[in-house]
């Protein structure tokens, strides 16, 4: 029990000892680490001071290199650029004179064509209008009439065909008031009857569409509108009603295109007309017509001057024989004066020179200054026609037989 307590108790002094021991060494450990820690302190405060002093001698360096940099960077940042800005001066000189020489004559034709330009802004307005009132005169029945006998005119003036002379215009041929537009004359008191017939209305209407069933049915309705046309053509009766008239009427209408239209819509309306005893003829075929009619005005009045132009053949022939039977004595006439001539010549050769020449030998002593005339050679040329003009009417009653006297068309 002692023994347990002796060794408490020098384990309990041991540990104090132990505790004073480390104690004074912990105390000498804080010392030393406080010296060390004063010391990284004063160390720490000296690298700050230098860290500041370089930095701020950094900063100082840096803003003068930044500063120079910035100084030498404008100044090639201005030099380049006046080069750059007096390279584009110079381009843009040049490019402006391009553009320059581009423009002017640009501008010279601008200025030239404006007032055309205005001229055709006002001839545009000016055909607007027109082409407004040609589609209301199109749709327009009394106008299209008007417009209708308008190009039969026309057409009659081209065929060459002159008023009041192989046509009449306008003439009323019943007391009911029935009156063709044109009626042109032929021969033997023969006369064609023309009317002008103009239903447009529906064809505008089909032309001015989009819709082509809408555009069809105009179509129809204006093959309609022209087969009412020739039934009432057909009803006046002209060729009864107009002395020597043809037994057929012609209805004219005023375009190719309005017949066209027409028998697309109706292919059988040309012979459903001609049945009728109905001609429809548009400006080209009545000019055919017309020329044709022409042509036997003139091959008429040739026809019926034939007695004039015989007996001015018969005159002609008559003076023509006068003629040649004088001329051929004016040939013999020649012949008798030549043939007198060279008598005289040689009268003159054989008398009258030697007793010259004697003369002038003893006056001036020159035989040759006394020359007689020369005689005449050339016989008088005679025709080869030597006969009598046939009569006119020997040609027509022989057309094959000619006088050998004549030259041949070959030798002619």
């Amino acid at each position: 029990m002692e023994l347990i307590i002796g060794l408490a108790v020098g384990l309990a002094v041991g540990g104090v000892a132990c505790w004073f021991v480390q104690g004074y060494r912990s105390k000498a450990r804080m010392a030393r680490l406080e010296g060390r820690l004063e010391q990284a302190a004063t160390t720490n405060d000296i690298m700050e001071t230098a860290k500041r002093q370089m930095n701020e001698t950094f900063q100082v360096a840096a803003g003068q290199a930044l500063r120079n940099n910035n100084e030498l960077f404008m100044n090639v940042a201005k030099e380049s650029l006046g080069r750059t800005l007096e390279t584009a001066r110079g381009e843009f000189g040049r490019r402006h004179e391009q553009f320059q020489s581009l423009v002017k004559p640009l501008s010279e034709r601008y200025e030239k064509l404006a007032p055309q330009i205005e001229s055709l802004m006002q001839q545009n307005q000016t055909l607007t209008a027109e082409t407004g009132r040609l589609s209301n005169a199109l749709t327009n029945n009394r106008q299209i009439g008007s417009w209708g006998e308008v190009q039969l005119r026309r057409v009659v003036e081209l065929a060459g065909m002159t008023e009041h002379c192989d046509f009449v215009e306008q003439s009323t041929v019943s007391p009911s008031g029935d009156r063709p537009d044109l009626m042109v004359k032929l021969p033997e008191r023969r006369t064609v009857v023309v009317d002008a017939k103009a239903s447009t209305a529906a064809y505008m209407e089909a032309q001015q569409t989009d819709d082509e069933a809408a555009g069809a049915d105009a179509l129809n309705r204006h093959a309609g509108a022209l087969r009412t046309q020739v039934d009432a053509l057909a009803g006046k009766n002209y060729g009864a009603k107009v002395d020597g008239a043809l037994d057929f009427v012609v209805m004219f209408v005023p375009g190719d295109q309005f017949l066209a239209a027409a028998l697309r819509a109706n292919p059988n309306l040309v012979e459903y007309a001609m049945g009728k005893r109905v001609a429809i003829a548009t400006p080209a075929s009545l000019i055919s017509l017309l020329w044709a009619v022409a042509n036997g005005w003139q091959r008429y009045r040739i026809a019926e001057n034939a007695e004039a132009i015989r007996e001015a053949g018969e005159e002609l022939h008559r003076r023509m024989q006068s003629f040649i039977e004088r001329y051929q004595r004016v040939g013999k006439e020649l012949e008798s004066a030549v043939k007198a001539y060279n008598l005289s010549i040689g009268s003159f050769d054989s008398r009258v020179v030697p007793q010259g020449r004697r003369f002038t030998q003893l006056v001036i002593n020159d035989e040759d200054s006394f020359n007689p005339p020369d005689t005449i050679d050339q016989a008088v040329s005679e025709s080869r026609y030597t006969g009598t003009l046939p009569s006119p009417e020997d040609q027509c009653d022989q057309p094959e037989a000619r006088d050998p006297h004549l030259p041949t068309s070959e030798a002619q």
